[in-house]
């Protein structure tokens, strides 16, 4: 349908919502042709072919994944679980913790109240040693999980310098403080993390009340107090074969809200903020972000099946969920889709955060683009992403700058979920919007693995950002970006003093060459993974920043001139 056709539509239609959606749909492919302009004007600054190489070996990544069976029969054997980038030790490399599921069998005994016996497998950390190698230090640090490990986040919890650990489980979270020499004590239970077992995805970091401590949410999949988990397993159908049932079927879960009381504890305020007003969902990714910009941070859960959550900020301590107000519960057919994991960014540097979620094969992955008065518009239809996504199976995703060309990739780790579809191992994939978004990037050619969690980090701080991917079964993989392209680029590494240390909820905004660029940073996005923190701007050919614009958490600006390229750069929130 055309744009004349939709002004039609909109004077036909009644006055009031009828009449608004209508012009908003007129408005959208306005909005995705605006969306491409950027793409059209910068994307050919010395773009050359990404080129990325599988090191996982070479860098000393051993790791064996598990996640139930083969076969596939019960659903916490198809999610997978995530991996998180961190620098645990303060030196300026990207450490590499991934973490592990387990068996059905394991899982019976946690749910009956014993805890199993932790193996070695449970979870991996691995030390960067600034030469290309890691070294496994799992055991030295003192991790172990000993239950079925979904998701990895990797923050300063508690404001003391030494980013900690939190591991959400189907079972009971676990949260590791760094204690500053090299180890990790677990301190869940102390905290004030919720002890009861239940299945935990994806978790998020962000200050809601702006006292400078961040709270915390954790995403809910099923509730197992109605999931039987005895043999034999329920038996459902997909395409005329067996396979195991959900989500469908089953009662979600609901999240969890903590809040930070500075101490080093959190109390559960789930019902003080209102996030328990939503109904039981099938949620995976959670992500704080200020979805409205308003200057207070958001939270946005993706959810399978069921309609996505915006939890907008009220600025008294509650959260109000107006996804369908603002038009991200479901996509541009007015559908709830499996929706998976979660990208923010400003691919066309407008100023304003869009969200991508992954989706299932033959769905696409919907665009959530907002507009001036604030509503999103799903734009993937007129953008080209809606046919390109249809053949993959989404789980986690992101927006990245390849090749410091100035311009935004979209990657997304992809899987099928049942063994018995042709289509159960899939690609990394990543497309570019040049008039069109098409995937220009896959690995490997010839898929051979189902891949879940994935993580985006500059681990040899070159510039050009390197992805861990990490499969349902086997060995995960790291490719390291040895894309030739010889742009400019700078990375922003962020300390709070007022705000959060994290900086979680800053805006960035960076002018250099009369371009100027806009970026966020975000806690949870992703597939229940956690990327590199430091901000990674490409440059292109230009070799000057005329200036970078931080707005803190706290509220302060903060204007900085001179800042060099082709470097990673700490910037300290002034006005302490």
């Amino acid at each position: 349908m055309g744009v004349i056709d939709f002004f039609l539509k909109y004077l036909a239609a009644p006055a009031g919502q009828y009449r608004a959606k209508a012009l908003r749909r007129c408005l959208s492919i306005a909005v995705a042709a605006q969306a491409l302009l950027p793409a059209l004007l910068f994307g050919q600054v010395m773009q050359k072919p990404l080129k990325f190489e599988d090191v996982t070996a070479a860098a000393g990544i051993r790791a064996e994944m598990r996640c139930g069976s083969l076969e596939k029969k019960w659903i916490p054997e198809a999610n997978g679980s995530g991996a998180a980038w961190l620098d645990y030790d303060n030196d300026g490399l990207m450490d590499l913790l991934i973490v592990n599921g387990s068996g059905m069998d394991d899982l019976r005994v946690s749910a009956s109240g014993r805890i199993p016996t932790p193996t070695s497998q449970g979870v991996y950390l691995f030390h960067n040693l600034g030469n290309g190698h890691f070294e496994d230090v799992t055991k030295k640090a003192g991790l172990s999980n000993p239950y079925w490990g979904t998701g990895a986040n990797a923050v300063d919890f508690n404001n003391d310098g030494y980013t900690d650990i939190l591991i959400t489980n189907i079972g009971v979270d676990l949260l590791y403080k760094n204690n500053g020499n090299g180890t990790f004590t677990e301190v869940g239970r102390a905290a004030g993390l919720s002890q009861k077992f239940a299945w935990h995805t994806g978790s998020a970091f962000g200050d809601v009340d702006g006292d400078g401590n961040l709270d915390l949410y954790i995403a809910s999949y099923i509730d197992l107090d109605s999931f039987p988990l005895d043999e034999p397993a329920p038996v459902c159908s997909f395409q005329g074969k067996p396979a195991f049932c959900g989500p469908m079927g089953i009662k979600g879960g609901h999240g969890v809200f903590y809040h930070n009381n500075g101490n080093g504890t959190y109390t559960d305020q789930t019902k003080q903020v209102g996030v328990d007003k939503v109904r039981p969902s099938h949620s995976f990714t959670a992500v704080f972000n200020d979805f409205n910009h308003d200057g207070k941070i958001d939270l946005f859960v993706s959810n399978d099946s069921d309609p996505n959550f915006l939890f907008l900020n009220q600025g008294d301590g509650t959260l109000k969920n107006s996804a369908a107000d603002l038009g991200v519960a479901y996509n541009n057919d007015g559908r709830a889709q499996s929706n998976m994991g979660v990208a923010i960014g400003d691919y066309d540097s407008d100023g304003k955060s869009s969200v991508v979620t992954t989706a299932f094969h033959q769905d696409y992955f919907p665009i959530f683009k907002p507009d001036k008065s604030g509503m999103y518009e799903d734009v993937s239809p007129m953008s080209g992403l809606a046919t390109e996504s249809m053949p993959y199976l989404g789980w986690a995703c992101g927006f990245a700058d390849f090749d410091n060309s100035t311009g935004t990739y979209l990657w997304t780790a992809n899987g099928h979920v049942y063994p018995t579809s042709p289509q159960y191992n899939q690609p990394f994939v990543i497309f570019r919007q040049q008039t069109r978004y098409a995937p220009i990037y896959r690995y490997p050619e010839v898929p051979n693995n189902s891949y879940r969690g994935a993580a985006l980090g500059d681990f040899d701080n070159d510039g050009r950002m390197d992805i861990v991917i990490v499969p349902i079964v086997g060995q995960p993989v790291l490719l390291q970006n040895r894309t030739l392209a010889e742009n400019s680029w700078v990375g922003l590494q962020l300390r709070g003093t007022v705000s959060n240390r994290d900086a979680i909820g800053s805006a960035i905004r960076l002018k250099s060459c009369g371009k100027t660029q806009f970026s966020y940073i975000t806690n949870g996005d992703g597939y229940m993974s956690h990327n590199d923190s430091r901000v990674h701007f490409g440059l292109g050919t230009c070799t000057k920043i005329d200036d970078v614009e931080i707005t803190w958490p706290s509220g302060k600006i903060q204007l900085i001139h001179d800042v060099p390229i082709n470097k990673y750069v700490k910037i300290e929130e002034s006005g302490r």
